[in-house]
């Protein structure tokens, strides 16, 4: 059986059984090595993080490393298999900020993995593939979950 943490709400957090989540077209199912623990994370458990950057219950974890294990529709079929970290800012990539380069600031507003949309304390996160980046083969996937892109 997977597992997946969950913080219910401040200070208050379970082991739970994860099932993953079968990716939609554009997203991708990432099998997840290993994830960090940052400040912003104990944030979330003591429920200091700011009104709005945070949605209970979560999974968090937004530093992670893992494999891709299954894609979507109109995501290549290549990823699979590829060992990847993810960024973890789900911009509209459309709005001024976006093109601006500006994507933390996103007008359209703020979603990020492990805060507001399910993070990497689980077996498996499924996430829009754009938000990927592809390691080398033989990269140290521990590691690598330091990058935080």
């Amino acid at each position: 059986m997977s597992t997946a943490v969950v913080v219910e709400a401040p200070g208050e957090h379970r082991l739970t059984a994860h099932t993953p989540r079968r990716p939609e077209p554009g997203e991708a199912l990432v099998r997840v090595h290993a994830v960090g623990i940052c400040g912003s994370d104990r944030e979330v458990y003591q429920g200091n993080r700011p009104e709005g950057y945070v949605r209970y219950p979560l999974t968090p974890g937004h530093e992670w490393s893992g494999t891709v294990e299954a894609v979507g529709a109109g995501v290549p079929v290549s990823l699979v298999g590829r060992k990847v970290v993810g960024e973890g800012f789900r911009n509209c990539q459309v709005c001024d900020r976006c093109h601006a380069g500006e994507t933390t600031l996103c007008s359209d507003g703020y979603e990020e993995t492990g805060f507001t949309q399910p993070g990497a304390m689980a077996a498996t996160l499924t996430l829009p593939a754009r938000l990927l980046h592809v390691l080398a083969q033989d990269a140290d996937l521990t590691a690598a979950a330091l990058l935080e892109p």
